[in-house]
């Protein structure tokens, strides 16, 4: 069992990348982004500090991975 955050459902409607497309998620957050210099990326990261919270560490991973996990695929990168 995972605790990873899940994508919002207009989330894990956007268009996904090939299957082995490599990107990168953390465990907290909701999407699959292409790299940490995604500005919708570093909007969460600031959000986070911002409220105090302590930033997951990023995992390397394929869009098939990231959808498994029930990730979003972030809009912006993608």
């Amino acid at each position: 069992m995972t605790d990873d955050a899940q994508g919002w459902g207009y989330q894990l409607e956007q268009p996904w990348p090939p299957p082995e497309t490599m990107g990168m998620i953390t465990r907290k957050g909701r999407n699959f982004h292409r790299d940490e210099n995604c500005s919708g990326y570093q909007q969460g990261v600031r959000n986070s500090i911002k409220r105090g919270h302590k930033l997951s560490p990023q995992e390397t991973v394929t869009a098939q991975q990231a959808k498994h996990r029930g990730k979003g695929c972030c809009s912006v990168c993608w």
